[in-house]
This record gives C-alpha cells, structure tokens and sequence, in this order.
C-alpha cells in the first residue's frame, strides 16, 4: 500500500505541475505509476472542469472562457505531452528514413512541421471547446476525456514494444504485468460506460473515436520511430483527447 500511495504522488509530481509533498523516487513504486496513471487524469479534468465553471460564473466572454478552458489542462501538466505531440510530428512529416527521423526526434529544436501541428491542433481544440462553452452542454465530458486517453497509452506503453532509444518507455513499464492491463481495461470500460450514463447512447462515439484515433496515431508513430516511447504516448495522448473534445461538440 505504502509503495502504490507513493506510485500514485510520483505519477502526479512526473506528470502534473501540481504541488506534492515529498518523497524520495522509489524505483519499487514505478511499478504502479501506469495503472495509476487514468487517476492523474480524472485530476486533471476535475480541475480543468472547476476552472471552466469559475470562468463561466464570472460572466466572461464566451471566446475568453473558451481559451481559458482549452489552455488550462496543457498549463497542469506542464507541457508534458503537447512537447512529445510536437516532437513526434515534427519526426514523422519529415517523411525521412527511421534513422533520421529519430534524430528529428531527439533534436531540442523546434522545426516548422511542428509548429504547423500545433497550430492546426489549438484551431480544432478551440473550436470544439468554443461550441461546448457557446452551448453549454456536455461540457462535463471533459472530466472524463483525460481518464480515457491516459487509461489508452498507458495500455500502449506496457503492451508495446519500446524504443531502444527511450529509456523511460522501457522504465514506466518496468515489473508490470497482467494485472495492470486487467485494471487498465476496467477503467476504460467505465469511463466509456459513463458517457453513455451521463449524456446518451450516442455519447459513445466519443470515446470509440477517441480509441481510434489512438491506435491509429501510436501505431503509426511506433511503426515508423521503431517502438514506443514517452513522446509517442505524449503524441497519442493529444490526438486522442482533440479528437474526443471534437466529438463532444458535435453529438
């Protein structure tokens, strides 16, 4: 128990920029952080949520509450994955060999096919968070969207191959097993249950495409960067939750 508690404020302090009490990193708790990892994101759409629902009772305009809305959960995780987001388009729009793309990868430096993505990505994202505050409905699916995305690579991490290159792909699933999947799994089908619970039958389609959109990406991602990695996860991770904003908007 002693080793999960921590597992779960490592995964918080590795993934999050929100305070924790301290505690010295304990390789024996890495083991959990992964399983652990769907929490952080029900965190981070609860506060994404209070901060949207501050900004509305404020009486802001709808376009302000719409970009504080949208810029809130990158601003809580630090940047974390919008950087493997950029890193891996910048690699993969290269459309150069395995070996140089990795090297894209890896350059600190940031190139214009990453610029482009991202500014592509915050247009739909704004867009679909826009028509969620203008409408005020089904905003409160974007508690549940981070929990989907999370539950999804972390799926992807334990399950596929690393890269040789990434020594956290290979670290973060260090000594896990079956019974991480199993909870994995049960916490995605909850979280794809709830939509169906919360709004209607519909409201499935939001997490079937968000599912989708994942494979698709980290598939491709892996196939073409030789495995998986902290910036694939980062990559599938945002794609995924774009594209489950975009559903929420349009059912």
């Amino acid at each position: 128990m002693k080793n999960l508690i921590n597992g779960f404020i490592m995964a918080l302090s590795m993934f999050t920029i929100l305070p924790m009490p301290y505690k010295v990193w304990k390789d024996e708790s890495v083991r959990h952080m992964m399983k652990l990892y769907p929490l952080v994101g029900l965190i981070v759409g609860f506060i994404n949520y209070f901060i949207y629902r501050i900004a509305d009772y404020s009486n802001l305009s709808t376009i302000l509450i719409s970009a504080i809305t949208m810029v809130a959960p990158f601003i809580i995780t630090g940047m974390l994955h919008l950087d493997g987001f950029m890193d891996v388009s910048d690699a993969l729009l290269s459309r150069r060999d395995q070996k140089e793309k990795i090297r894209i990868l890896k350059d600190p430096n940031t190139g214009a096919f990453a610029v482009i993505s991202l500014a592509i990505l915050f247009i739909i994202d704004f867009a679909a968070i826009y028509t969620l505050v203008e409408n005020k409905v089904n905003v409160i699916g974007i508690i549940i969207i981070p929990i989907i995305s999370r539950a999804l690579m972390a799926l992807m991490l334990i399950k596929k191959e690393s890269m040789k290159e990434s020594s956290l792909g290979s670290y973060f699933k260090k000594d896990t097993g079956k019974l991480d999947i199993i909870i994995l799994y049960l916490i995605l089908l909850i979280s794809c249950t709830s939509f169906v619970l919360i709004f209607n039958l519909k409201a499935i389609l939001v997490p079937v495409f968000m599912i989708i959109s994942a494979i698709v990406s980290v598939n491709k991602s892996t196939k073409e960067l030789g495995g998986m990695s902290g910036d694939s996860a980062g990559y599938g991770l945002v794609i995924a939750e774009v594209v489950g904003i975009m559903c929420l908007a349009i059912i």
